[in-house]
């Protein structure tokens, strides 16, 4: 297990992984149209890595360093959370949140769900000086393992170490903490499957040439402007108001209905239903942030009621346009449109938090178009193209990510994360309803509770996969002190990873309360551990040859610990639904093409029901043996394994049975 991925790192390379082909993993060396550059593709290839030239742009220090920890194996092992995924609620669910770093829950993910994720979104540090972002990490190579992996000389080797033991929040340090998470991503996306991430101007060159590298020109698909604010700094020469969603695809065959979609959230129904379909409610009439226009500032007259943008009195109305002739709020329609509207119903008055609102209705198949100079109603499908300007309505403002957080923790619990409405959409404009969406930025879990109130609204069955690091929550700090509180106070441990944790469970509470949806409401937790100090030292001294075996290497493992990274790691996912094979007394565990002895005290006895089960047993034949080695003495069950399962060669099954012996 560990000490075999460590030996196996020790041989790697930095370019072994892309060595494997040229399109999956050189996508740098072609070129927009689709042509092999070939001095590109040698200067990929070459022996040694040119720092002369290395610092900026596709060519930044470290570069050749970030393919290298790509490639490596991760050693840490899967932990589920047991007490909490046997949970009625979520015990039979799809959705998989991580506790642990993204670099090692990718690689994880790997072993399992390569080209399976249909869209990734992650909203990682923007490397503003004030986020808190520092390149750190715990390879610890020494400058002579970095000189024989690189091909490089010590003074390369001691500037790569400097900058990855110095806390350094460069350009550089930015994009070599960026490069191996973005190059294993790109793995897990299906060949129509896109990635959206999050970022603005202070990456947002550097991230988009590093994406034209790993992803390569032809497959980016766009870049989207998205409102962070209404409001800017009055101190700025030009007030920052947006950031940037950036969305590549894995390869350019995304099919065209891929960015098209019908808008989400229609339940209601009227007398309108057979012709027109479900309608929803759209914002109101009116409307503060609309361009001001004298003739859509009228008062509106219903069932003897007055009505005037704003929502305020008359004399309130007077002092506006006294104050401020043109002010914000007006109408969205014309008063023409308006009674064209009102009198076929696409108008209704509600209550709301500030008196009586006029909203208008937005019907599936239905809209009112300008013939010449008059309105008639069109039945057809409402649909549109997802287009660059998709992301600055005022519902995907960060205000709205605060307001999203707060009512569900009923306090102000965490500063920097995205709204519901902005993952929702990505969502929909790029997932099926059957697929797979991943963040390993997970933050407070906005991506998760997206998905399940997408799946909500549109009967969607799209699962999930958060990965956030547990990184502890400082209460001397003003912008962690809340969600530290807040942690404390619900006795979970103080790590940001669990504000994302019971997101989840009060999102999923609160949609359930409002939908009454049939939808998958829970999610499995898993933890990604390195084995402890004294555990490695027990592996590394334990005596294959010896007389028995060290039940404490797998107490301190545990069983479900072991089981679950080897499930994973033969390609079962997180969720494997393994059987339980009792072997007269010997519990072993059963997957497909796998059986995995794990437990100490494996006899002839076990042995013989083992046989039995093959012979006796038409569904029972997997093909992979794996015993867990420090539970066995090698040498001898080995041997007593292989060759009483020869005979099973020569019978029916013709079943030819690997014994795999795993450390």
């Amino acid at each position: 297990m560990i000490l075999n991925t460590e030996k196996a790192n020790e041989n790697l390379s930095f370019n072994d992984k892309q060595m494997q082909a040229l399109k999956e993993h050189f996508p740098a060396c072609f070129k927009a149209d689709g042509s092999f550059d070939v001095t590109r593709f040698k200067e990929e290839l070459k022996d040694k890595v040119d720092f002369i030239h290395e610092g900026y742009e596709l060519r930044f220090l470290g570069k050749s360093y970030a393919k290298l920890i790509a490639s490596l194996d991760t050693t840490t092992v899967i932990t589920p959370n047991t007490a909490h995924n046997v949970l009625p609620e979520n015990a039979k669910s799809e959705n998989i949140y991580i506790s642990g770093d993204n670099l090692d829950g990718l690689k994880h993910l790997l072993k399992s769900y390569s080209k399976s994720i249909k869209c990734i979104y992650i909203d990682p540090p923007y490397n503003t000086g004030t986020d808190g972002f520092v390149y750190k990490d715990n390879f610890n190579f020494t400058a002579d393992e970095l000189q024989t992996k690189l091909s490089i000389d010590e003074t390369q080797a001691n500037r790569i170490i400097d900058l990855t033991r110095r806390n350094a929040a460069s350009h550089s340090a930015w994009l070599m903490f960026m490069y191996p998470r973005l190059q294993l991503a790109k793995d897990l996306l299906k060949d129509d499957g896109v990635i959206f991430i999050s970022i603005d101007d202070n990456e947002q060159a550097n991230l988009k040439l590093l994406c034209d590298d790993i992803f390569g020109e032809e497959n980016f698909v766009g870049q989207l402007p998205r409102i962070t604010k209404k409001a800017g700094k009055t101190t700025d020469l030009i007030a920052k108001n947006n950031d940037y969603a950036l969305c590549y695809s894995r390869t350019n065959n995304i099919q065209l209905n891929t960015f098209l979609h019908t808008d989400i959230g229609y339940k209601n129904e009227d007398e309108f239903i057979e012709e027109r379909g479900k309608y929803k409610l759209s914002q109101t009439l009116d409307y503060g942030s609309i361009q001001y226009s004298q003739s859509l500032d009228y008062e509106i007259e219903l069932n003897g009621e007055i009505f005037r943008p704003g929502n305020v009195s008359l004399s309130e109305m007077n002092e506006r346009k006294k104050n401020n002739p043109k002010s914000d709020f007006c109408w969205r329609w014309s008063k023409e449109l308006f009674n064209f509207g009102f009198k076929n119903g696409f108008i209704v008055v509600k209550e709301s938090s500030n008196g009586k609102r006029i909203y208008t209705k937005t019907y599936q198949n239905a809209i009112i178009e300008k013939i010449g100079k008059e309105y008639k109603i069109s039945i057809k499908e409402r649909t549109k193209s997802a287009t660059s300007l998709e992301l600055i309505e005022n519902k995907y403002s960060n205000d709205n990510a605060r307001k999203d957080l707060d009512n569900l923790f009923e306090t102000m619990v965490f500063n920097y994360s995205k709204p519901v409405e902005l993952i929702k959409i990505i969502t929909f404009i790029s997932t099926d309803i059957e697929d797979t969406i991943l963040d390993f930025f997970s933050g407070s879990a906005t991506t998760a509770h997206a998905v399940m109130k997408l799946n909500a609204e549109d009967g969607g069955n799209r699962k999930f996969i958060a990965v956030q690091l547990p990184e502890f929550l400082d209460p001397n700090n003003p912008s962690q002190k809340n969600a530290h509180d807040f942690l404390k106070s619900q006795n979970y441990p103080t790590t940001l990873d669990y504000i994302g944790f019971e997101r989840i469970k009060r999102a999923a509470t609160k949609i359930k309360t409002e939908t009454n949806a049939e939808i998958d409401y829970g999610f499995k937790h898993f933890i990604l551990n390195e084995p402890n100090p004294n555990t490695l030292d027990k592996c590394v001294s334990f005596d294959k040859a010896g007389l028995m075996g060290d039940a404490s290497i797998l107490d301190e493992f545990g069983i479900p610990t072991v089981l679950t990274t080897w499930l994973n790691y033969d390609g079962y996912g997180f969720n494997a639904p393994y059987q339980n094979l009792d072997l007269n007394g010997y519990s072993a565990y059963w997957m497909h093409k796998h059986l995995y002895l794990i437990h100490t005290g494996f006899d002839e006895k076990n042995l013989k029901k083992l046989i039995e089960f093959f012979d006796e047993t038409p569904t029972f034949n997997p093909e992979n043996i794996v015993l867990f080695g420090y539970s066995f003495i090698e040498w001898s069950v080995t041997e007593m394994l292989e060759k009483n399962l020869k005979v099973l060669n020569d019978s029916e099954k013709n079943l030819k049975i690997n014994v795999d012996v795993r450390y």
